[in-house]
C-alpha cells in the first residue's frame, strides 16, 4: 500500500489499526457464515434420520403456539351464538352447520358430476 509523504506516525497507525479490524472483521463474517452453515446442515440431517426426535419437536412447538395464543384451554363445545338483536349493528353472524354431511353421498354426487361432464368419443 502506498501511503502519502506527509502522514505522521498517528495517522499512519490509525488507518492500520482501522484496516485490520475491517479484515478481522471480514474473517470473522466469513467463519460465521461457514459454521452457520454447517450447522443447519448437521441439524437438518440429524431431523431427517430421527423421527421420533422430528415429531417430539413438532409437538412440543404445536404446544408453545398454542400456549402463546392462549388455545391449550378447553373450548367449550356449546358456546352461545350471538344473536341479531338490536344494538349489534345489524351484523348477521352466518352460523356453522351441525350435522357433518355424508361422506359417502358428496363422492357419489362428485362422480355423477364428473361423469356428466365426460364427452363421449
Amino acid at each position: 500500500m502506498v501511503y502519502p509523504l506527509a502522514m505522521s506516525f498517528a495517522e499512519t497507525y490509525k488507518h492500520e489499526t482501522l484496516q485490520s479490524r475491517r479484515d478481522r472483521s471480514r474473517r470473522a463474517m466469513f467463519w460465521a457464515r461457514i459454521l452457520g452453515l454447517v450447522l443447519m446442515l448437521t441439524i437438518g440431517a440429524i431431523l431427517r434420520s430421527e423421527p421420533q426426535l422430528r415429531q417430539d419437536l413438532m409437538n412440543a412447538g404445536i404446544e408453545a403456539v398454542l400456549k402463546l395464543t392462549k388455545r391449550d384451554q378447553p373450548q367449550h363445545a356449546i358456546a352461545p351464538l350471538p344473536t341479531d338483536a338490536p344494538g349489534s349493528g345489524g351484523i348477521r353472524i352466518n352460523r356453522p352447520v351441525t350435522e357433518a354431511p355424508d361422506s359417502g353421498a358428496l363422492a357419489v354426487e362428485a362422480g355423477r358430476r364428473i361423469a356428466a361432464r365426460k364427452v363421449e368419443e
